[in-house]
């Protein structure tokens, strides 16, 4: 056989994907000339397939010394060097095949592939809309524009543009891939599961696909057939760190900790500098209370990326759990910056203020308080930060603000009654104390109503029970109840100057210690209340000089003699006030008075 026909003959075997045997007649070939142009960069071409990216290097290097007026060999090495993630040096090989050849639009395409990974948007839409230009049905290019329209938000664009992707060529499994990953982005989870399915209908075994499939499943809630999904893309391509990372968290959702945490761990052991994969493995180890592991996870998530807001939060979580509040203060503070509208994280901050300032150190109060006024600088906008930092400084306020209320619960709703428990909430206990003293057949309104703690033992007496609460996600875990007639979204003091005459009793639990000032909401309770109706209220118990005062918590304390003189002016009488102990807070009691009154037929004239 010729030399040329063993050429040949290794380039078939390379054509038809016998990979092993076109390497070894490549081999044979340079052993015998060296020098084969040909032989070197299809070799090379092979090494890159295994992604054996420094020996595919090494050899087009070679083969461009050999041949430097070869285009082909130019552009291999340009591309080579870009899979290989030394875009700067590949984007010079590619200047260098333009000024050899400027005809090919592939070389347009691929810079532009580069200058987007650099974070140049415009000059990668500038290459390939060249290459466009240069080639209408350039499907590929096509299906980089749309990346470009979505990485700047505009999803309409996006799909706009992979629609032209797919009529320039309908077999473009990439072009239905990414057309599936828009959609999923703008919430579209079914409609993305189609365009999955037909990206996996074109290309079967690509594992991308079916663990992209997997998470529109998930997002669906279908999670048998996302851990299949993600099963299936494992075992086509067993060093697939998303996969593994994926099926980590239907395991957890599944409460499968153990083979979660395995999952994880596989995770990052084949991707190093896969932060997501940290931050959950973090998150499942805080979960089930294994705080130091957890916060060596969020500390490498943190390290790889920075820039990430929930990962810095989740960081602060742990270092607060591990006994560090002025750097857990600091990180909260960081993720605010990063990320000014995950408004959980004000809360997050506002906590860790708090603990720091009741701290031993003597040095706590100030940091805390210094903390603050920084929060509130960054942030002048935020109910919370002023609120918080009214408090630590010493009051000047005399109300919470609603907004800040409404924040308060919309991020507690969810560990809500889980916290309750914890502290040994004992409000709902002397409700139902109150509740045991009232006749049947009444009109109760659950005044900051919340989750519905109350709810049970009000609802045996009720004829209708009506809620209220600022937070709708309070309101939400109530409804789960199905123990009110009505549920309100509305501040309670307007709620209830609306409703003249409107409830036989009016059961306000933890709520005037979000009021200062307490005789607007005392008196729109006596005007929602008929005749003969009846108010319970609880307050923390203060022993300063003033009626009232913020404190540190962020919730106002009354003293005994106040609540009853507001209880008087708004036209109460029987008006009794008992001492209790409302929950435990940082290993103490918390004082607080219950106001039991009575609005009399006398009174209502």
């Amino acid at each position: 056989m010729s030399f040329d026909l063993v050429f040949q003959n290794a380039v078939r075997l390379h054509e038809q994907g016998r990979l092993d045997e076109a390497e070894n007649a490549y081999r044979r070939i340079l052993e015998v000339a060296p020098e084969h142009v040909g032989a070197t960069r299809l070799l090379a071409m092979i090494a890159m397939r295994r992604r054996a990216y420094d020996s595919a290097i090494e050899l087009l290097y070679k083969a461009v010394r050999l041949a430097p007026e070869d285009v082909a060999c130019e552009f291999t090495l340009a591309q080579a060097l870009q899979d290989a993630g030394r875009p700067k040096e590949a984007l010079e090989h590619y200047k260098t095949v333009l000024a050899m050849d400027d005809s090919y639009p592939e070389t347009y395409h691929n810079m532009g592939i580069v200058h987007r990974f650099l974070g140049d948007a415009d000059k990668a839409r500038e290459l390939f809309e060249k290459a466009v230009a240069m080639r209408p049905v350039f499907s590929s290019a096509h299906v980089n524009l749309a990346l470009l329209a979505r990485d700047a938000g505009d999803f309409d664009g996006a799909l706009a543009r992979l629609d032209k992707a797919v009529a320039a060529d309908p077999r473009n499994a990439e072009a239905y891939a990414q057309r599936a990953v828009t959609l999923r982005l703008a919430g579209k989870y079914e409609q993305s599961l189609e365009q999955y399915d037909k990206a996996a209908e074109l290309s079967p075994g690509n594992a991308i696909y079916i663990n992209g499939r997997g998470i529109a499943l998930e997002r669906l809630g279908r999670l048998d057939e996302a851990f299949h999904a993600y099963c299936r893309a494992i075992e086509i391509d067993p060093d697939f760190a998303d996969a593994y990372n994926n099926r980590a968290n239907v395991y957890a959702k599944f409460g499968k900790r153990w083979q979660a945490e395995d999952d994880y761990k596989k995770a990052v052991r084949l991707d190093p500098e896969f932060a997501s994969a940290f931050n959950n493995l973090g998150a499942l180890l805080y979960d089930g209370g294994r705080f130091e592991e957890a916060l060596e996870c969020y500390r490498k998530a943190f390290i790889i990326n920075p820039k990430q807001a929930e990962t810095c939060s989740n960081l602060a979580l742990a270092v607060k759990e591990a006994g560090d509040p002025a750097e857990a203060a600091g990180l909260f503070v960081n993720a605010l910056a990063l990320n000014p509208k995950l408004t959980e994280i004000h809360h997050y901050l506002a906590q860790t203020l708090y603990d720091l300032y009741c701290g031993a150190d003597p040095d706590a109060k100030e940091t805390a308080v210094k903390l603050a006024r920084k929060w509130r600088q960054f942030f002048p906008d935020s109910a919370v930060a002023r609120h918080v930092c009214a408090a630590l400084e010493g009051g000047g306020v005399d109300s919470a603000n609603g907004e800040y209320v409404r924040e308060l619960f919309d991020s507690f709703a969810d560990s809500f009654e889980k916290t309750a428990k914890e502290i040994d909430y004992r409000v709902p206990e002397l409700v139902a104390a109150f509740a045991a003293d009232l006749p049947d057949g009444l009109r109760i309104l659950d005044a900051g109503c919340g989750t519905g703690l109350c709810a049970a033992c009000l609802k045996p007496k009720s004829l209708r029970l009506t809620g209220v609460d600022l937070s709708e996600k309070m309101l939400s875990a109530a409804k789960m109840k199905n123990l009110y007639d009505d549920l309100r979204v509305s501040d309670v003091s307007a709620f209830c100057g609306g409703c003249p005459d409107a409830f036989d009793a009016v059961v306000l639990a933890d709520v005037a210690c979000y009021f200062g000032d307490l005789d607007e909401l005392a008196r729109a309770v006596f005007r929602a209340l008929a005749a003969g109706g009846r108010v319970f209220l609880t307050v923390e118990k203060s022993d300063a000089e003033q009626p009232f005062s913020l404190r540190a918590s962020g919730r106002f304390a009354h003293r005994p003699d106040y609540v009853a003189d507001v209880a008087k002016r708004a036209g109460f009488e029987k008006i009794r006030l008992t001492d209790e102990i409302l929950r435990r807070e940082k290993g103490a009691d918390v004082a607080g008075i219950v106001c039991v009154a009575e609005k009399t037929p006398a009174a209502s004239n």
